[in-house]
């Protein structure tokens, strides 16, 4: 992602833009926002992994829990047949 600042200037003798009164400014905020959108990139990541763990328990918690009600169910059967 590139911007311009309207301190950048063409300078009529060369196609090469020229930046403004302190280029080295400009970079060093570019650098700024570049890390910036990396920091935010890493965070969303970090949250969809978190989410997709949070959704493989909660299937594994429902998965549980219909395994021991189906165990329970047929404990309770067996043992009304018995009597």
């Amino acid at each position: 992602m590139t911007t311009t600042s309207t301190l950048d200037r063409m300078n009529p003798g060369s196609a090469v833009p020229v930046q403004g009164p302190h280029p080295r400014i400009s970079r060093e905020k570019e650098m700024i926002l570049l890390s910036q959108d990396l920091s935010r990139a890493r965070i969303r990541d970090l949250d969809q992994e978190a989410a997709q763990l949070q959704m493989a328990a909660r299937v594994r918690a429902l998965r549980r829990a219909r395994r021991d009600a189906q165990a329970r169910a047929a404990r309770v059967r067996r043992i009304l047949l018995v009597r």
